[in-house]
């Protein structure tokens, strides 16, 4: 038996072993964009995000409960557009043809716009499109900007790790008739989040004593050296339950993971520690009422949102109805959390033409946009900014019209009203 004080038959982490379906804030918001595809609400959705991360699982598992739409799903690792192109015809009609590239590529658009007339929506799926020679990644390319009277004749839900082709993809596939493009970043697991999923796991495989196998600090460890990745989570924890495995044979005293053991499975998996993973080793709780809001009647423009959670819950909705609002602890800023995460003056929101910037005000915390720290990030709708255990999930237009341009260097010195020296 494998590690038989813990009553664990095998390792809950291996790749081909079934885990608990553990779903945390990114995949849930995740979740729902591509629910709005599927219904018909979206266009196209781009999901990125490291390598391990759940992208494919998650995509998978979403589309496959749709029986709404035609369905092509292209897998990662395609060298040849014809294959594509074969691939289209046969699932999404009219079935199977033979001909040149050229000769499938014509039949293929005029029937797509056949059935778009018709109303007939047809879906091309594509996961890790970073993988897919670069003639596969110019038909998709292409078959986005087939349109019928403005309106795309297909939509499209892709995954992939690299960003550049996300902006390609974009930046070819204009949003028409009302139908818009998305693209989501998919961010590892909050400290709480990878302690629930360990525990969960672990549990699931008939392990009664969590705590003693894994104790408080070594989570923070682990998260240290994943970033909340689930994929790396999970080899982490395989190559560690295995060492102790090996150390624990012919012993019946219960044993634990240790801090050697992860740094020696983190060596063999070439994995990065990240120093900041310990200035979270506190758990607080906001509440309601350590949001507050100044002047919520002076709406001046048409209003963005931030959903404030705190604890794996929204807490509150804050509209940033004025051109340029500052959030920080100080009771002073437009938006004030009572935290000892958030510093006095922490971050300046602005609207432009182009939509809401976010700007660092040389906070002592800094400011982590999709688990990355920025000084100066343009908001998308969708993005999650980090404040220590605290996320705030930003949901905006992408321009605001009718509002002008403001000059950076003046925001910095001056937000909404001036800062107390």
């Amino acid at each position: 038996m494998f590690l038989e004080p813990y009553r664990l038959e095998e390792n809950p982490f291996a790749g081909d072993r079934l885990r608990p379906v553990f779903r945390s804030q990114s995949y849930d918001y995740a979740a729902g964009k591509i629910a709005q595809v599927l219904s018909n609400q979206l266009q196209s959705l781009f999901l990125s995000g490291p390598t391990g991360i759940g992208k494919s699982l998650l995509l998978e598992k979403e589309v496959r409960a749709s029986d709404s739409v035609a369905i092509c799903r292209l897998q990662a690792g395609v060298d040849d557009s014809e294959q594509v192109l074969a691939r289209l015809l046969l699932d999404l009609g009219p079935g199977p043809v033979s001909g040149t590239a050229q000769e499938l590529r014509n039949i293929l658009h005029v029937f797509l716009r056949h059935q778009a007339a018709r109303g007939r929506r047809a879906l091309i799926v594509v996961d890790g499109v970073e993988r897919d020679a670069l003639d596969v990644v110019r038909e998709i390319e292409s078959l986005l900007q087939l349109r019928l009277r403005g309106i795309s004749a297909i939509q499209l839900l892709m995954t992939t790790s690299n960003e550049e082709l996300v902006t390609q993809f974009r930046n070819r596939n204009e949003p028409g008739s009302g139908l818009k493009s998305h693209h989501q970043r998919l961010i590892g697991f909050t400290l709480q989040e990878t302690e629930d999923y360990l525990r969960t796991t672990l549990q699931g495989a008939g392990c009664q004593w969590f705590d003693e196998l894994i104790p408080e600090e070594l989570i923070l460890e682990i998260q240290a050296f994943t970033q909340g990745v689930v994929g790396d989570i999970n080899a982490l924890c395989r190559e560690s339950l295995n060492q102790l495995a090996r150390n624990a044979q012919g012993s019946i005293r219960q044993q634990s993971l240790d801090v050697g053991m992860l740094k020696e499975a983190a060596r063999k998996l070439r994995f990065r520690y990240d120093v900041s993973a310990w200035k979270v080793q506190h758990e607080e709780v906001l509440l309601p009422e350590a949001v507050k809001q100044s002047r919520r009647e002076a709406l001046r423009i048409e209003a963005a949102k931030l959903a404030v959670s705190s604890a794996g819950r929204v807490i509150a909705e804050v509209a940033l109805n004025r051109p340029r609002m500052v959030l920080g602890r100080d009771k002073s800023c437009d938006i004030s959390l009572d935290s000892s995460y958030v510093s006095r003056y922490q971050n300046l929101f602005m609207a432009t033409p182009e939509g809401w910037m976010l700007i660092d005000l040389n906070s002592t915390n800094g400011c982590f946009v999709n688990g990355r720290r920025v000084h100066e990030h343009k908001l998308r709708d969708g993005d999650l900014i980090t404040l220590g255990q605290h996320h705030i999930r930003f949901s905006g237009q992408a321009a605001i019209p009718g509002v002008e341009d403001q000059p950076t260097d003046a925001t910095l010195t001056t937000p909404t009203r001036a800062l107390p020296s």
